[in-house]
């Protein structure tokens, strides 16, 4: 094996020990009842007025009737509300209500107050080395095609 080949190895076990740890408290959020799913559809559509159900979808690299099964749960909390399009009556538009704006903003809150748990460790340098690195992978990831 290659040091190449070793650092991913490193790199996996730590990323895997790392996310048993964090994983857990980022993804399921019980008192305010989201999945971390459900967190993203709501963050999602905090950026845009509306959204299809088909954008969402493709914004998350899912079938549509996966994200459907979602948005009816959060409708049902009363955190999104869906319209019918008005010169289309099969288009359906998915929005967040206020309630599921208080929820993700308390969600967010959240989220950094565990994040920011375990990064306040880490020296100044390497946090933004950290973020440096995570950028460039974003980078990269958006631009170099799908291996499979």
């Amino acid at each position: 094996m290659g040091d190449f080949d070793k650092k991913i190895e490193r790199l996996e076990q730590a990323y895997v020990s790392f996310m048993r740890q964090l994983g857990p408290k980022l993804s399921e959020d019980t008192e305010l009842g989201l999945t971390g799913p459900q967190f993203y559809i709501l963050h999602l559509l905090s950026k845009k007025e509306k959204f299809m159900v088909t954008e969402i979808a493709s914004e998350m690299g899912v079938k549509p009737s996966a994200i459907t099964v979602m948005i009816e749960r959060l409708h049902k909390n009363r955190l999104v509300m869906r319209d019918r399009d008005e010169n289309d009556r099969r288009v359906v538009f998915i929005h967040l209500t206020e309630k599921g704006k208080e929820v993700l903003q308390k969600a967010k809150q959240r989220r950094f107050k565990t994040i920011s748990h375990y990064l306040k460790h880490l020296e100044s340098e390497e946090l933004e080395n950290l973020v440096k690195i995570y950028e460039k992978l974003a980078r990269i990831a958006s631009t170099v095609e799908d291996i499979n």
